[in-house]
C-alpha cells in the first residue's frame, strides 16, 4: 500500500508540525516518521479515505483524517497518535 503523496498532506501543516515536536521521531520523507529504524507513523489515501497509520508497538492502528481538518482537530489527531506511539 503506497503512502500518501505530498499533495495529500498539504492541509495537514498543524498536524505534521505537532508530530515533528517529538524529538525521538525522525521524518525520513514527508509524513513518514521513524523511531530508530522502525517506521511508526505514516499516512495513506485510499479512494476518498485519508488516514494515519500508527504503530503502537504491536499492531498498526488507523486514524481517519477528514479533508481540510481544523487546526484544533489536527492537534487532537496528533495527541491521539502520540498516545499510540511506543515512544
Amino acid at each position: 500500500m503506497a503512502h500518501a503523496k505530498p499533495s495529500d498532506l498539504a492541509d495537514l501543516a498543524a498536524l505534521l508540525s505537532e508530530i515533528r515536536e517529538n524529538v525521538l521521531l525522525k521524518e525520513k520523507s514527508l509524513g513518514c516518521f521513524y523511531f530508530k529504524s522502525k517506521g511508526v507513523l505514516h499516512f495513506h489515501v485510499k479512494g476518498a479515505r485519508r488516514y494515519a497509520h500508527v504503530f503502537d508497538g504491536e499492531n498498526w492502528q488507523e486514524i481517519d483524517i477528514k479533508p481540510a481538518p481544523s487546526v484544533a482537530l489536527q492537534k487532537k489527531i496528533a495527541k491521539q497518535a502520540r498516545s499510540l506511539l511506543p515512544v
